[in-house]
This record gives C-alpha cells, structure tokens and sequence, in this order.
C-alpha cells in the first residue's frame, strides 16, 4: 500500500480500494513486518486517512506476529479460499503460506502462492472487479408462455443494479427490484399473467423463471462463492437469509406476517415466491424475520435475499476451482 521506503500511498490505492469495497465481497485488514520503526503510527495515520475516504479496515494487524494474525483468520469464519495478501512476495509470502490463500504481488516475482503480479492498484482493481471491458458476460434470458401467464425475464449477475420491473402488481415490482438492487443485477422481468383471475400464477411463473435464467448465468459454477448470507435491519424487523447453490432445492422459512396483505397483495404468496425460487434455482434457502411491521418484513426478507444472492453468485475471475468436495454442482 505504501511506496517501498517511503511514507506515501501508491498511487490511485484510495480509489483502487472504494472499487473493490463496492463489491460488498471483500474485507480489508492492515498489516506489516513489525520491524520497522514507527510502522504502527505510521499504520494509524494511513488507517485516519482512508477512513476519511470511506474506506474501512476490519483490522490494523501492524506490528503482529504472523503466526498471530494466521491463527486470528485461521478459525473457520473467513473464506480463506478466495482470500488474498497483498504485498512484497518476499515479506508477505510467509503470511499467505500460513493463511493458506493466494497472493497478489506487486512487480515481477514468482511464487506457487501468487495469482497475479501487478503493476499497480488499478491493475489489481480490474483483477478483483472486472469492469465492461475485461469481464465474462454471465447473462442469461428466458421467455417462459403458458395458458395462464407469460414471463420475460432477463438478468446480467455482473451489474450495478438497474432494473426494469412490470408485473402488474406495484408492490411486488417494488420487491422485485430491491432484489436486483442489492444483488447488483442488472435486468427486466415483464410479466403478463391472469391478474383478473387472482395473483398467484403471476407470482409463481416469476419466481420459476427468474430461478431458471440465475441457474443458467451461473454456468458450471466455477469461481463462484456458492453460499451467500444476509443478516439485514429494516427499522422494527430483522431479516436472515442464507443460501446454497449446490445443486439441491431446500425452503426453511420462519416468517408471520402481521397482516394478511400489504395493500392489496396477499402475503402468503411471498413463501410461494420463494419456495419456487428455490426449487427452480436448486438451491437451500433459508429465511427468517421476526415480528414487526409487515411493509418491513417483507422489504426486509427481499433486501436480504438480495444481498445474499450477491454474496453467492460471486465469480472471482482469477479462480477456476468448483466449490464442491464432489467435483460436480
């Protein structure tokens, strides 16, 4: 992070690192060989620094042993798979050996343990956060017809969250695209279903659907996190949602409503929602909110879901592996 034997940033670290933030996948933690004198004031004045530019650190490890910080991650909280050290291969290597994850390394050096050698932050950025230009479209689309409705849905997993929403119901599309707000979707689902009937075979073919194209985006599943969770506030409620993209459909849900509609939209038809998502998209989702108001619960379960969607679905480009002791997902 700082210019080798000087005080100084490298240049573009600050806005290299509010890209990578923006992914909502990645947790920085400061370190540094405790030789150095003054390296721990050093430290802070940087960490004040980049706190300054919205840029949190969970942890300032300056000055602690490596086998301290190896123990510190190595508790089985932290997804040391798709973790990265970032530094001089010959001070940090030792780190990432004890930490069992990879390497990012600036310059030209070569190590079993290092993905990538960069030349500078922005490189490292586009590694971590590949934008329009070096990314692997994961989009899919679907046009599904029946005797009773007729869904289009098309979703890009690599996006900033703009959607177009028509379904009829104004409640539901507001749901909807909290969905791909917080996911980081960008897409549409236009629906035209038998409303006139009632609201359920619209909700059900959505969720079939939009389950179906998140299924084929995601390929062979390479790369990917596979588990995501949410744990979400919305004023008086609390969602949490977890999810598993391992190839098994799975629905727990723990949620009663306070009220049987939000407007005119029936409740009840939110565990339909999901339970057909789940199935569709073969996956274990597990959903809960407590009691509170129902506008909020719902609004709570959809961000939630969202986010934990963003979690899962993350394709980290540098990595090929299956996240499966199988072999197949």
């Amino acid at each position: 992070m700082l210019t080798s034997g000087y005080p100084v940033l490298r240049k573009n670290v600050i806005s290299s690192l509010g890209q990578i933030r923006t992914t909502g996948i990645y947790h920085f933690v400061l370190f540094g060989t405790p030789a150095k004198t003054g390296q721990e004031t050093l430290a802070q004045d940087v960490l004040r620094l980049l706190t300054g530019e919205s840029i949190a650190f969970e942890y300032n490890m300056v000055g602690m042993d490596q086998e301290i910080i190896a123990a510190h991650f190595g508790t089985g909280c932290w997804d040391l798979q798709h973790s990265l050290v970032v530094g001089d291969v010959t001070l940090h290597s030792r780190l990432a050996t004890l930490l069992h994850c990879r390497m990012i390394s600036f310059g030209q050096t070569h190590s079993e343990k290092i993905i990538a050698n960069v030349e500078d932050w922005d490189a490292l950025s586009r590694l971590l956060v590949p934008d329009q230009s070096n990314r692997i479209s994961r989009r899919a689309s679907k046009q599904r017809k029946t005797g009773e409705t007729e869904i289009q849905c098309v979703v890009e997993l690599h996006g900033t969250g703009q959607a177009i929403i028509t379904t009829g119901l104004p409640f539901f599309d507001h749901m909807l695209f909290q969905v791909f707000k917080h996911g980081l979707f960008d897409g549409e689902i236009r629906a035209h279903g038998d409303l006139d009937v009632d609201e359920h075979h619209t909700v059900e073919d959505i969720a079939i659907t939009l389950g179906s194209v998140i299924a084929e985006a995601l390929h062979d599943k390479r790369g990917i996190n596979r588990y995501g969770f949410s744990l979400l506030p919305m004023d008086d409620c609390l969602a949490e949602v977890a999810i598993d993209f391992g190839g098994r459909p799975w629905f727990v849900w723990d949620v009663k409503f306070s009220r049987e509609t939000i407007g005119t939209f029936p409740v009840e038809l939110f565990f339909h929602f999901f339970k057909s998502f789940s199935d569709e998209a073969k996956c274990n989702l597990h959903m809960k909110v407590n009691d509170g108001n129902a506008h909020h619960q719902a609004e709570a379960l959809f961000k939630a879901f969202g986010r934990a969607l963003r979690q899962a679905v993350f394709k980290h480009q540098w990595d090929s592996s299956l996240p499966s002791t199988k072999g197949v997902l």
